[in-house]
């Protein structure tokens, strides 16, 4: 009889672990980075992202949080590779396909296209701020890779009535 019961339990215990198993098939595993974002001066905002690629349709929850002890908001954008090439000044950030505000917070985004995507998190605060950003791909598998820091520009003083940042 306690072979029996043993037996049972065992391919319960089985019958378990390959439903677990079958159920991840359907998405991938949160990837989450951890980071530390300087805080402003009064030339420039640091910014921190993480680049992936995808298809049209895919879709993401994208979670951030700052870890800091005051509630400090942070600018996420999810933005296209390329946007990262051109100009663009820390009060409005890059031309985003989405963007947010907020100590912390989540999105579930889709991907509009195929291509290279970037999440940005902007710290236009004067203290530094550490957080974490995580990924979770729904119906696609991908990579995520770090990008590493850098700096984008504050916008410049304004003169007189001229404060359109270059803006036409």
């Amino acid at each position: 009889m306690w072979f029996s019961r043993s037996g049972i339990a065992y391919v319960l215990v089985l019958a378990v672990l390959s439903s677990m198993t079958v159920s991840s098939v359907s998405g991938q595993a949160s990837m989450t980075f951890s980071f530390s974002l300087d805080g402003t001066s009064f030339t420039s905002c640091s910014y921190w992202g993480v680049t992936f690629n995808a298809n049209p349709g895919q879709r993401f929850i994208v979670q951030w949080s700052e870890t800091a002890g005051v509630p400090t908001s942070l600018d996420l954008y999810i933005v296209t590779q390329t946007s990262l090439q051109e100009v663009w000044f820390c009060d409005a950030g890059p031309v985003e396909l989405y963007s947010d505000s907020g100590a912390f917070g989540s999105v579930n985004w889709a991907a509009p296209s195929r291509g290279d995507y970037v999440v940005l998190l902007v710290n236009n605060n004067f203290n530094s701020v550490p957080g974490t950003l995580s990924i979770t791909p729904i119906n696609a598998t991908v990579t995520a890779t770090p990008i590493g820091y850098a700096t984008a520009r504050q916008p410049p003083i304004c003169q007189a009535n001229d404060c359109s940042h270059g803006k036409s």
